[in-house]
């Protein structure tokens, strides 16, 4: 594993090209559609496309990743930019990139190569869901890493080691969603684990075990966007899920069950993504969904279904 540079004075001057290009990075790696949405909790109605004019700074003469889909990426308390493939773990100073690998020969390595969420919690911890590798903790001081992992023999642990999602709520409490083994709940202080898994005798369980999306809203409500299941909104206290699902016959449903995407706006709106039924306003006193969707005829509506991340910048424009 390569070591970054040790010159101050680079890392300084390359802090600051961050902190001027960041968003930039992000949406040149994940992509982007804007819409204009009022801060002021403007009706859904007044919800337009809004052209804009960006440009790029390009990277790719660092060897960014070799061409490996980049799955995750966030910026770290000290200025780095994290990012996740399927080819290791990245981090970015600005002036050089170190990756993070698996070694077979070295058990505090990276657990798993592929990589499908960076998340640094608020004490500034550096937390790595991996497709077979479990959950990892990095250690800055070492540059190692400490796993979390199933165990079949042992309940307390993670239910899977195939981690898609890794969310920390304002307790501090980790919510990691797995591929196949449901939602976990990990505390980081006490290392206690708990799993909540699909029940199909129990309409009030998850309803589906794999977990792609996690938020908590302004109102401390968890919800839990499922593949094949909808939209889950847990009850901490008794464990219980209340399930809004996509229902043909019913105007107003979800529009589709395959949740990609959860985000709560400035104006506590909350916008559901989902892979193949666009975009999801939900209407919290009536508990239905209002869609947007892609129209061929109508080149303001959204530019596809497949809504994979929702962002509000500071202009208030969804993204």
């Amino acid at each position: 594993m390569r070591k970054p540079s040790s010159s101050t004075s680079t890392v300084s001057e390359a802090f600051r090209w961050l902190r001027a290009g960041v968003h930039a990075l992000l949406i040149s790696c994940l992509g982007a559609v804007a819409i204009e949405c009022a801060a002021q909790a403007a009706s859904p109605a007044s919800v337009a496309l809004k052209p804009r004019t960006l440009l790029f700074s390009q990277v790719s003469d660092l060897d960014l990743d070799g061409g490996a889909p980049v799955t995750a990426i966030t910026q770290d308390l000290q200025g780095y930019i994290w990012y996740g493939t399927q080819e290791g773990l990245k981090r970015f100073d600005g002036i050089e990139i170190v990756t993070f690998e698996n070694r077979y020969d070295d058990p505090a390595s990276l657990a798993s190569d592929w990589v499908w969420s960076v998340t640094v919690a608020r004490d500034g911890t550096l937390w790595v869901g991996t497709d077979g590798g479990g959950l990892d903790r990095f250690d800055r001081a070492s540059e190692t890493f400490v796993h979390y992992r199933h165990d079949p023999e042992d309940s307390r642990t993670l239910s899977s080691n195939r981690v898609r999602v890794v969310y920390e709520d304002r307790a501090g409490v980790l919510w990691i969603g797995t591929e196949d083994g449901g939602l976990n709940s990990l505390n980081p202080a006490t290392g206690a684990i708990s799993t909540y898994r699909h029940d199909p005798e129990a309409a009030d369980s998850l309803p589906a075990d794999n977990v792609l999306a996690i938020r908590e809203d302004r109102s401390g409500h968890l919800w839990v966007g499922t593949n094949g299941g909808g939209l889950s909104q847990l009850d901490r206290t008794t464990g219980r899920f209340t399930n809004f699902q996509h229902e043909p016959m019913t105007r107003g449903s979800l529009s589709d069950n395959q949740v990609r995407a959860i985000y709560e706006d400035r104006a506590g709106r909350l916008w559901i993504g989902t892979y193949e039924g666009g975009l999801n306003l939900f209407d919290s006193e009536s508990g239905s969904f209002r869609h947007f969707q892609h129209d061929p005829e109508d080149s303001s509506s959204l530019g596809n279904n497949r809504v994979r991340s929702v962002f509000e910048d500071r202009d208030g424009t969804l993204w």
